[in-house]
């Protein structure tokens, strides 16, 4: 073997492994969604899911700054989707953006926090893979009783804000993907029953 055909599969041996764990993680990722749709669901945390959503994406701090007659609000936070089994919630870390024309003079500050309500399969299972989700490509709403959209704005925003959810905590993230997690998550049962 030459020393050319060598040094090539030194090279490609690792980049192989990698993208053969990459496509496992994936194939884990794509695996969602097996709780009820109709259970209320609340991890170990205490982050709740409501009955009828696929999960929630909480952006706790977020930072809003406006110039002019721009506005724009920046921050991090983590995705908790029902997973692939009944014990389980997937946990994405999400970098988040929004913007809108709702700006008043110069400034910088700490916001109220995010709470997104994630109605969808499409959008947990964008979550879940590590894409993007830009809220013009679902349908969102501010109405907790709109069983129409994909995503309902609980707190933080207004309909007037365009958003993205990024998934992933750097840019590594952006290169392999969102590093999921696992935490424990029981049902909620309806009180009276």
């Amino acid at each position: 073997m030459s020393i050319h055909h060598t040094f090539t599969l030194l090279l490609t041996a690792p980049v192989a492994l990698l993208l053969t764990s990459l496509g496992a993680s994936a194939q884990e990722a794509d695996q969602q969604t097996r709780w009820p749709v109709s259970a209320a669901v609340q991890s170990e945390a205490g982050q709740q899911i409501p009955a009828g959503a696929y999960g929630v994406a909480y952006i706790d701090a977020p930072r809003v700054a406006t110039l002019l007659q721009l506005r724009g609000v920046t921050g991090r936070g983590t995705a908790v989707l029902k997973s692939d089994d009944s014990h389980d919630c997937l946990t994405v870390p999400i970098r988040f953006v929004a913007g809108d024309f709702g700006g008043e003079g110069i400034s910088t500050n700490e916001t109220h926090p995010i709470r997104l309500i994630l109605q969808s399969a499409r959008v947990a299972r964008a979550l879940a893979a590590g894409d993007d989700v830009v809220s013009d490509m679902y349908r969102i709403s501010a109405q907790l009783d709109d069983s129409e959209a994909d995503i309902i704005i609980q707190t933080g925003l207004s309909e007037s804000h365009g958003f993205v959810l990024n998934p992933g905590s750097s840019i590594v993230a952006d290169i392999f993907g969102a590093t999921t997690g696992r935490t424990a998550c029981s049902e909620l049962r309806a009180q009276g029953s």
